[in-house]
């Protein structure tokens, strides 16, 4: 039992890491999708304001693919990245549902265990505060 329990801390540590890589990630590619369409903006602002400059100032088609392919690349990867965030979260609610099965039994075999002996109590049960009477069912004569 400890042993799935750290495991399942151990994955809700990885998926808080993915998290804070993919939040990176995102804010990257925005900045990225930032930059460049500021620079097509700038670009036409030059290319209505001087006619005459030269081409070399402004962005080039190439210049712009290339911005391109790195935000879809840096979004392929941030994809990946949440994938992988999905499937650890699918295995962690595996991890839940083999605790809860195992905790279920435990109680089970618990119940048993202490049909034979009724004067144990259960794991969890609160004792009797000091000071109150008892239930009928436990009352001595």
């Amino acid at each position: 039992m400890p042993d799935m329990r750290a495991r399942y801390e151990h994955a809700l540590a990885e998926i808080a890491e993915m998290k804070r890589a993919l939040a990176e990630r995102a804010r990257h590619v925005a900045e990225l999708e930032q930059r460049l369409m500021r620079q097509v903006e700038e670009g036409a602002k030059e290319n209505r304001r001087f006619r005459r400059t030269p081409a070399a100032a402004e962005p080039t088609e190439s210049d712009l693919a290339r911005a391109v392919a790195a935000a879809e690349a840096e979004k392929a990867l941030a994809t990946a990245e949440r994938e992988k965030l999905d499937e650890r979260e699918r295995n962690i609610r595996k991890v839940e549902r083999e605790l809860a099965g195992l905790r279920v039994q435990l109680e089970t075999e618990w119940r048993r265990v202490t049909g034979a002996r009724s004067s144990a109590p259960a794991p969890g049960a609160s004792k009797p505060q000091p000071g109150t009477t008892p239930p009928a069912s436990t009352r001595q004569p």
